[in-house]
């Protein structure tokens, strides 16, 4: 298309400003001929308006109000080619143009309005061929950045590289970048870039920002709707694969509830998900109306990456990460009122029903105790003298020795090996050290770590108690490794 600057541009028309002229950016998407007294009945946005003058009013009072009814249709500019007898232009009416930066173009009357039409049509149908290519160029390059690229922001790359411009795709309601086709997405644009945000349809919530250069950059509309509507497909997909990972991870928690899997089993098949490290079990009680609802959570912006495994049963239970990170995301998404229990580290001397029951039971505590989470042993509850299950040990396992065997097998250490010697010698530190092999030094930084992961110290009366009856139990229960 063509603006007006561009039409007074064109010598051949003899067009010249009358009027108006900070509004001469406006584009021309059709040429209209009109000598009525109310074109603006007749005219539509984006026209380019033409009049001999015949039906202008000759009152400076009603050229004033004339010419507001017909900015008021958004119309491009108008052209007057003043025939003989025409009303002359008040001041009055030019004012009122500069007030509404609505273009007054003036012509002789020898220009013929065809000519002027035919110069603005031809230009709106090259514009039309133009986009049209522009669809065909993205629509291709689409399809070989899908052939070529398996991951979503490679393809955003490679259409923006191939656009000239740099995309990003945000969270509407946070603003938080999902996706960038800059390696850096999170560097300051350029302050000669322009941003322009755009809603990308569905279910998505999210917005597409178009970032240009000055003087490049293609803003056609059409263009953009293109894109906008391929990155919605794109974005759909991946929801979708969100929401089948979803239903995959219940399934898998409904069976680990049921003990008909083993957790050790589960191990490679949740860190191929992500979810790799200290893992624990959420027992959340999400807000009444959060900005993502228990059924959505999943597709909230920090748990798309590694999304923990998530299970509505009275409570929503979750398998997640032990990151300060994500236990964020989670309160953020499901908003103020949200609630969590946490349990102690996961690991397979303890169970995973052992890990649903310590965070059911910190969220309890946590309600009681109205913060916004709790983990469970930050509330005491009491030392089992002897366990009279295998729930009870397990509880006790979990409880005192749990972060030692979590550590232990995510960093190949042996924690509660050392502790377990420790205590046999009765707390001697000279015999300890020798029966392990290591420094007196080595064994005092282990001890102390394991004080750190535990909040117990292996040294006091009362730490000595309950990693005692917390390691009888488990070797009675064969819930330790043997050489523990």
């Amino acid at each position: 298309m063509i603006t007006v600057q561009e039409l007074l541009d064109t010598d051949s028309l003899g067009l010249k400003g009358i009027a108006g002229l900070a509004g001469t950016h406006r584009l021309i998407n059709w040429a209209h001929a009109v000598d009525l007294p109310d074109p603006w009945r007749w005219v539509s946005a984006g026209n380019l308006v033409m009049t001999t003058g015949t039906g202008i009013p000759r009152s400076p009072k009603e050229q004033v109000h004339w010419l507001e009814l017909l900015a008021q249709t958004n119309c491009s500019a108008l052209v007057v080619a003043p025939q003989a007898g025409a009303p002359k232009l008040s001041k009055q009416m030019l004012e009122t143009a500069e007030r509404l930066m609505f273009p007054v173009l003036g012509a002789s009357f020898e220009l013929e309005f065809v000519k002027l039409a035919h110069h603005v049509i031809e230009s709106v149908l090259q514009a039309q061929r133009e986009s049209l290519k522009a669809s065909q160029r993205l629509f291709q390059t689409y399809a070989e950045a899908m052939r070529d690229h398996a991951d979503f922001s490679g393809r955003l790359s490679v259409l923006a590289g191939n656009l000239g411009i740099s995309l990003s795709i945000e969270d509407a309601a946070s603003g938080v970048t999902l996706f960038a086709s800059d390696s850096s997405p999170h560097r300051k644009p350029e302050q000669s870039a322009t941003a322009e945000s755009v809603a990308i349809g569905g279910r998505t919530r999210a917005n597409l920002v178009i970032r240009r250069k000055k003087q490049k950059a293609p803003e056609d509309p059409v263009v953009v709707r293109s894109l906008v509507g391929l990155l919605a497909v794109e974005l759909e997909r991946l929801m979708i694969h969100r929401d089948d990972q979803r239903e995959e991870g219940a399934d898998l928690l409904r069976s680990l509830l049921k003990d008909d899997t083993d957790f050790a089993f589960v191990r490679p098949m949740l860190e191929r998900r992500g979810l790799t490290g200290t893992l624990v079990c959420l027992a959340i009680q999400p807000a009444k109306a959060g900005p993502w609802s228990p059924a959505e959570i999943h597709q909230a912006p920090g748990l798309q990456n590694r999304t923990p495994l998530l299970f509505q049963d009275d409570v929503l239970l979750a398998l997640s990460m032990d990151e300060q990170e994500a236990l964020d995301a989670i309160l953020r998404s499901l908003g103020d009122g949200t609630t969590i229990g946490i349990s102690g580290p996961i690991s397979v001397a303890t169970g995973f029903r052992e890990s649903v029951r310590q965070a059911r039971l910190a969220l309890v505590q946590a309600i009681e105790r109205e913060t916004t989470a709790l983990r469970y042993g930050e509330a005491e509850t009491g030392l089992i003298m002897a366990p009279k299950s295998l729930a009870e040990a397990r509880a006790l396992v979990g409880r005192y020795l749990g972060p030692l065997i979590e550590h232990d097998r995510v960093h190949e250490t042996c924690l509660l090996t050392t502790l377990m010697r420790f205590l046999t010698n009765d707390g001697n530190w000279k015999a300890t050290a020798f029966d392990l092999g290591i420094h007196r030094q080595t064994l005092v930084y282990r001890l102390k770590l394991v004080e750190q992961l535990t909040g117990l110290k292996p040294t006091s009366t009362d730490g000595t108690a309950r990693f005692w009856i917390a390691l009888t139990a488990g070797r009675n229960a064969r819930l330790l490794p043997e050489q523990a």
